[in-house]
């Protein structure tokens, strides 16, 4: 009881000099920011190439939509704090609950995807051989390597690795393996910190939006007329 009381002594001197708003504005410029930030890598992963080929695009463009909603709601959550509106914050807590829950289902799927894609990669890379050695070509040129597991593995052209302008010693398979866990680890944690901070200012949102209306309330009952017991000159 003397630590509920505690807590709740400390959130008033919070909330009377404004520090409870700034941090609820602060938290929602960081979930903003993390969310711009996924909007870029979507980005950069639908236009890459090498890693829409191999890692397809249902990533990049899951986080492009997750990074532009986080985004607007988190302006949504500033702006209430600006204003003080108790409807713009019950509006956001809303939105953020289910874009948490959305947010947390997409990490699960990315977290539970298999580490060991090889052989994975090696199919496309052998429908590509088959099919578009073109775009086997234009890999080993951006990434500096020949053929998939080794310079004799499918490269194209076959001597890639000994032919003038080329020159590539390695295969591509541990370039492309690299970019991908680094693609798929940034994503990872910057998504875990966008949760963290949206779970934050979640909660602080919700106690501002409750000390807002419990202030409505106070205001309105101090406002109630007071019964007229007559002048004390007349009682008198």
């Amino acid at each position: 009881m003397v630590a509920t009381e505690g807590v709740g002594e400390y959130l008033d001197r919070l909330a009377g000099s404004g520090t409870l708003r700034v941090l609820h504005m602060v938290m929602n410029v960081v979930a903003a920011t993390i969310g711009i930030f996924f909007v870029i890598i979507g980005v950069t992963g639908v236009f890459d190439t090498t890693y829409k080929d191999f890692g397809g695009i249902t990533v990049p463009i899951t986080a492009i939509v997750l990074g532009s909603v986080v985004t607007m709601i988190s302006l949504v959550g500033i702006i209430g704090s600006i204003k003080r509106s108790q409807h713009m914050y019950a509006a956001y807590s809303g939105l953020v609950t289910l874009v948490v829950m959305a947010q947390l289902i997409a990490l699960l799927v990315i977290w539970l995807k298999p580490h060991d894609v090889e052989s994975k990669f090696e199919k496309v890379w052998q429908k590509m051989y088959d099919n578009d050695p073109g775009s086997i070509k234009y890999i080993e040129k951006d990434l500096r390597c020949c053929g998939f597991k080794s310079p004799v593995d499918m490269p194209v052209p076959a001597n890639c690795s000994v032919k003038k302008h080329y020159g590539f010693t390695t295969g591509c398979l541990d370039i492309i393996e690299h970019q991908w866990h680094a693609q798929r680890s940034t994503i990872l944690w910057a998504g875990f910190a966008m949760v963290g901070a949206q779970i934050v200012s979640l909660l602080l949102g919700a106690e501002l939006g409750r000390r807002y209306m419990n202030s409505r309330n106070g205001e309105y009952q101090r406002v109630q007329p007071v019964r007229n017991e007559g002048s004390p000159l007349l009682r008198a």
